[in-house]
């Protein structure tokens, strides 16, 4: 166990095997109180008994723990006037009354389903609702609390909603903890064809998730990034099939106008194509890539507490 957490965590539990009176902090901005303890046989693994509700987390998903006797039962009067509060905070800065975010957020939570029409009917809806009132400014202000089943499905509605306004939270999504998260902005933004954002879109190449290479690769090619042809073609030796094929179909459509009939397939005729052609920008090779987010770092989110 390393790091100022785990430290924090390890002197906690050493006296009694059990932290009590804690507020909990995760990384991606949710704070609540619990009980944690260590979960058996799982070095860095913690279970969270919040009130009713228990809860599993990595240690690197935690950003801080606050020692305060809370152990997450709910105080019925101070949750009312807690709701007050956020309520009119938010009415003023959204703009939107209680009624239109409950009518908003029950949309968002219809994402979730497995069927694309019905993901893209709710779109549709929103779209249409944002004729009338700020969706856009809303959602954006829930986002940052979502858990990973329903964060790439808003960013999808985001980018849709207002393309300008979502690219800023769109190049952040590509270095968040959670792989389908940083897969979908970097599609999104590749379609979006937002060149700034290309040396982004490139590092995804080097992700240890294959569906963020598949991406990455896939970016590419709807960009025609030729420079990045070395680190394609490095990804053609990749073991995963599915990497190694959107790979060779990004190369093919990077460079369709210059293969003629007899089109390389591998990695060593790449690598003869490639030779051939004049320099087009510092070639990009896979190993000097920075990743966006580290693999120790990807968080596991065992219950869906948030939405």
């Amino acid at each position: 166990m390393s790091g100022r957490i785990g430290t924090i965590l390890v002197l906690a539990l050493l006296p009694l095997g059990v932290v009590y009176a804690d507020t909990i902090h995760l990384k991606n901005g949710v704070r609540f109180d619990g009980v944690v303890t260590p979960l058996p046989g799982q070095e860095g693994v913690y279970r969270v008994q919040a009130g009713e509700r228990q809860l599993i987390y990595r240690e690197s998903e935690i950003a801080k723990v606050e020692k305060n006797n809370k152990t997450g039962h709910l105080d019925k009067q101070a949750l009312m006037d807690r709701w007050e509060e956020k309520n009119k905070r938010l009415t003023e800065e959204t703009g939107l009354t209680a009624e239109q975010r409950r009518m908003v957020r029950g949309l968002m939570f219809e994402l979730k389903s497995e069927d694309m029409s019905k993901r893209i009917a709710v779109r549709d809806k929103l779209q249409g609702l944002q004729q009338e009132i700020d969706v856009y400014g809303y959602l954006s202000t829930l986002y940052p609390e979502l858990s990973p089943l329903m964060a790439p499905n808003v960013l999808w509605v985001l980018a849709h909603l207002d393309s300008k306004r979502s690219i800023e939270l769109l190049q952040g999504a590509t270095q968040q903890n959670y792989a389908e998260v940083r897969a979908i902005a970097i599609e999104l933004l590749a379609r979006m064809r937002h060149r700034e954002s290309i040396p982004l879109l490139t590092r995804g190449l080097a992700d240890f998730s294959q569906p963020v290479q598949i991406s990455a690769a896939y970016a590419m090619a709807e960009l025609g990034v030729r420079n990045a042809t070395p680190a394609l073609i490095s990804l053609l030796a990749n073991p995963d099939r599915r990497v190694s094929n959107a790979t060779r179909e990004a190369l093919t459509a990077i460079w369709a106008d210059r293969l003629g009939d007899k089109r390389p397939n591998t990695v060593s005729e790449w690598e003869t194509f490639w030779n051939a052609q004049a320099p087009e920008g510092t070639p990009l090779l896979l190993a000097e890539l920075e990743v966006l987010s580290p693999e120790e770092d990807e968080m596991v989110q065992t219950f869906d507490h948030n939405n």
